[in-house]
């Protein structure tokens, strides 16, 4: 992964239709992304573009987040170098990092990060909704990546909850420059749609943050397991 980095632009899909064109010309075809938003992030993926279906897909209930956001309805483009989008106020950089947390939260502050008001009036009414197949799934992704521990849905969910909670309503965080950076306080056994965090569809208030990827991006966008991204949103 050395090198790595991603440059990401949200977008109205009419403007979209007008930049596809010159896009396509100067950048390259974009890979289309219609199923599962992190793909977008493999390294060997020059430039891709998400649209709106993606996040109905294979992680439909982890990505409702989405639907409820600003940015429902969008589209997202994600290349491997800067692009000059003069029409697009906002690009997100992500880039690998050295970062590491002193620690992750233990579990009565967990309880804390789940119980907080803003992340509850935030949390979109699907995330709660698991279906049993899906717990099934991350059985066999547990167990794939060689977990120590028992596998216990209830807990890994509340960890789910609580790192999502962390970038809504930061308990955990550094701070550079007096501005807080929230990150993501589990490993990626324990972290879920870190996609909604990459993207800043969560944490859209912090410019900066780290971020690990859950385990459909080890998967699926082929990223390393535990290592810290840093994201940093940049307007203007």
């Amino acid at each position: 992964m050395a090198g790595y980095q991603k440059f990401c632009y949200w977008m109205d899909q009419a403007v979209w239709m007008e930049l596809s064109k010159v896009l396509k010309r100067e950048a390259g075809e974009p890979i289309e992304e219609t199923r599962i938003p992190c793909r977008s992030l493999r390294a060997s993926q020059e430039i891709g573009v998400v649209f709106p279906s993606a996040w109905e897909g294979f992680c439909r209930r982890r990505t409702s987040w989405y639907r409820a956001s600003g940015k429902a309805g969008k589209v997202l483009l994600v290349s491997n170098r800067a692009l000059d989008l003069s029409r697009i106020e906002t690009r997100i950089v992500i880039t690998e990092s050295d970062f590491r947390p002193d620690r992750f939260p233990d579990a009565s502050e967990l309880d804390q990060l789940v119980q907080s008001m803003i992340f509850q009036r935030r949390k979109p009414r699907l995330w709660d909704k698991i279906d049993p197949a899906e717990r099934d799934v991350y059985q066999r992704w547990f167990e794939r990546y060689g977990a120590e521990e028992p596998f216990d849905f209830e807990n890994i969910f509340k960890r789910h909850s609580a790192n999502h909670a962390n970038f809504v309503d930061p308990r955990f965080f550094v701070t550079l420059k007096t501005s807080r950076v929230p990150y993501s306080i589990a490993d990626s056994l324990h972290t879920c749609s870190s996609c909604l965090e990459f993207f800043d569809i969560l944490g859209e208030t912090w410019p900066l943050k780290y971020v690990v990827p859950c385990l459909g991006a080890v998967r699926f966008a082929r990223l390393p397991r535990d290592l810290y991204f840093e994201i940093d949103t940049c307007k203007g």
